[in-house]
């Protein structure tokens, strides 16, 4: 695990403006899937309590 942690670092550290910029893409469009996976749910548990 401590071996992945520094790999993690290094490779963040050694990102270059375009790396660091899909990185933060990639966890907005991560996020999104999830919030909208959330409301999906949502509105299942929603329409089976009538």
């Amino acid at each position: 695990m401590k071996k992945d942690n520094n790999e993690s670092i290094n490779f963040q550290n050694n990102d270059t403006p375009q790396d660091a910029i899909m990185n933060k893409v990639n966890q907005t469009f991560d996020e999104m899937v999830q919030d909208v996976k959330n409301i999906i749910n949502e509105n299942d548990q929603g329409s089976n309590i009538k």
